[in-house]
C-alpha cells in the first residue's frame, strides 16, 4: 500500500528525528510530505517511532492511505515522480 504522510511539528529538534524516521521509509516529496510504499507492519513501526518523538499536544501527524486507483489518477507537475502502483501477475 502507498501511503502519503504529512506532519507539522513546532520544535525544529523533535522536526528534524520525525523527518529522519520517514526519510527512511519513503520518498520526500516536499518539506513535511512524504509518499511511502509499505507493508502494514512497516507502517505500524514508522507511527510507533514518529510517536515516541512527536508532542500531540503541539504537532499533528498525518497518513493517508492511497489505493491502486488513486494512485494511477495522480497528476504530477515538476521534476517528482508519484510512487505508481502497477499490478502484476506471478506464473
Amino acid at each position: 500500500m502507498i501511503y502519503m504522510i504529512c506532519y507539522d511539528i513546532s520544535d525544529p529538534k523533535r522536526l528534524r528525528k520525525t523527518a529522519k524516521i520517514i526519510e527512511g521509509f519513503g520518498i520526500r516529496v516536499q518539506y513535511s510530505f512524504f509518499q511511502c510504499e509499505m507493508p502494514m507492519d512497516k507502517l505500524e513501526k514508522m507511527k510507533s517511532k514518529v510517536l515516541e518523538i512527536i508532542d500531540t499536544d503541539y504537532d499533528n501527524f498525518f497518513v493517508y492511505p492511497l489505493c491502486e486507483d488513486c494512485s494511477r489518477k495522480s497528476i504530477v507537475f515538476g521534476n517528482k515522480d508519484v510512487i505508481k502502483l502497477q499490478t502484476f501477475e506471478i506464473v
